[in-house]
């Protein structure tokens, strides 16, 4: 499964390993990646993964979610996507081989 590190400004603030089912970002205590950030909605996105496939949905956020630039409502990851959400970037990496 790919990753996705989360960065603010030029920082790595985490590392997310992605894994099957649903997962949910935003400021809410109940989030799965809960992210500090008055920016980001209580309930801003969720990540879905099944077998192979990565996606991300828009929660009706304040602010939107955004892929490379571009506002999305839902949205197919892809290694080397850029999500930002408020003022975090998060960084879709590839599967990490294992030697």
């Amino acid at each position: 499964m790919a990753t996705i590190t989360i960065m603010r400004d030029e920082t790595k603030i985490g590392k997310i390993r992605l894994a099957p089912g649903a997962m949910f970002i935003g400021r809410g205590v109940d989030n799965d990646v809960k992210i500090d950030d008055t920016t980001i909605s209580t309930h801003h996105a969720k990540i879905v993964t099944y077998f192979k496939a990565t996606y991300i949905e828009d929660l009706d956020s304040t602010n939107g979610t955004y892929i490379n630039g571009k506002r999305v409502q839902k949205h197919t990851l892809h290694p080397g996507d850029i999500v930002q959400v408020g003022k975090h970037r998060l960084m879709v990496e590839p599967e990490e081989s294992r030697a």
